[in-house]
């Protein structure tokens, strides 16, 4: 006895011809509804992209104490280890 059986199914021709046509508005009419969104979103991502690089956002300026564009950050550091813990990593 074989491990699987397969089964064949007849459809009519116009069925399947039916169910191709279907697909195929399916696929033109998503096709078309992507093209209709972003051809309606591109200008006013435009719009907005050139509002934000003359209006919006804040520039850095050039600090006066740091010519070179070099920051420094400067803080207290304190070591925090015992002697135990020293040993330890010998």
């Amino acid at each position: 006895m074989a491990p699987y059986q397969v089964r064949f199914v007849q459809i009519p021709r116009w069925l399947a011809a039916l169910a191709g046509v279907l697909a195929v508005a399916f696929a033109v009419a998503l096709f078309l509804l992507s093209i209709t969104v972003f051809l309606v979103l591109l200008p006013v991502i435009a719009v907005a992209g050139a509002l934000y690089y003359l209006f919006g956002g804040r520039r850095k300026q050039a600090d006066v104490r740091h010519p070179d564009g070099v920051e420094i950050i400067e803080g207290e550091y304190r070591v925090i280890e015992t002697e135990r813990k020293r040993s330890d990593r010998r």
